[in-house]
């Protein structure tokens, strides 16, 4: 077998690879591409990686709010339970605390992420003949670590006894 190297001073063409072994070429990567299709790959996956992030922060937000409508729901169903005379003893100005998954807490502690608190008013004329009839139940649910995070409700109740 013959061995042919090609050198600087040779007189014919350099081909496509570097000759090893007559008739056998090098087909591999260099340096430098390899270096470029790293760098397209990581161009790609930047976006990507910023969009899972998004996508992460995004259902987390959604969760929250779900699970604030819940404690809102909660605590209004709570609230239409009460005799009416009892209303604005149980509610008015109350906190209730509640863990990440909606379960009333007894007093706020380590996991405790979310603080429902209430107001009752005397509903506005215009939704009741008789203020004394009726009450405006105001909720707020707020996320402990986000204070820009908040659900507001108002709820109408209505003594049925009269």
């Amino acid at each position: 077998m013959h061995t042919h190297y090609q050198n600087a001073g040779a007189s014919e063409p350099m081909g496509h690879g570097v000759i090893l072994r007559q008739g056998v070429r090098s087909t591999a990567f260099s340096l430098i591409e390899v270096t470029i299709a790293l760098g397209i790959f990581a161009f790609a996956m930047i976006p990507i990686i910023g969009l899972v992030s998004l996508g992460m922060k995004t259902l987390r937000n959604s969760m929250d709010a779900t699970v604030q409508i819940d404690l809102v729901r909660k605590t209004v169903g709570e609230a239409t339970r009460m005799p009416f005379a009892n209303l604005s003893t149980a509610f008015d100005k109350k906190l209730f605390y509640f863990d990440n998954e909606g379960v009333q807490q007894v007093s706020r502690n380590a996991q405790t992420i979310f603080v429902a608190s209430t107001a009752v008013t005397a509903a506005p004329s215009l939704l009741a003949v008789d203020g004394s009839m009726a009450r405006l139940l105001n909720v707020t649910v707020h996320h402990i670590e986000d204070t820009n995070n908040k659900t507001v409700f108002s709820q109408l109740i209505v003594n049925t006894a009269q």
